[in-house]
């Protein structure tokens, strides 16, 4: 397979270690995702485990990737499941594109009945 990196900074920078950068995901580090066990309930889906320190590193390091919504910094993430069924997060990328301003339509005036005839 092979990798490509969603973000050119990433790769020039080197910020990012090998491995994080997989098929068009970023995956951050200092988040571990493990499966439901078998003895839990059906209301589990799984467990996640975060690593403090690795995630701050991971944010200070890549902060192209830290959005900002209400003054406070945030990392967006998707939480995905892997063909073999894991759960693992990946990096939100997605920017949506601006939409162009609608261009406004002016009708002309509408034309009145001449009343200066009308008897009254």
């Amino acid at each position: 397979m092979q990798v490509r990196p969603l973000l050119s900074t990433l790769k020039r920078t080197g910020s990012v270690k090998p491995g994080l950068i997989m098929a068009d995901q970023i995956l951050p580090k200092g988040l571990r995702f493990f499966n439901k066990k078998d003895s839990q309930p059906d209301f589990v889906i799984g467990a996640m485990v975060v690593t403090m320190n690795e995630l701050y590193e991971f944010c200070k390091s890549n902060p192209e990737l830290v959005t900002e919504y209400n003054g406070q910094k945030q990392l967006k993430l998707q939480v995905l499941k892997s063909t073999a069924g894991n759960l693992y997060a990946a990096v939100d990328t997605f920017k949506p594109t601006p939409q162009a301003a609608s261009p406004t339509v002016t009708q002309p005036a509408p034309v009145l009945p001449d009343t200066d005839g009308l008897p009254f």
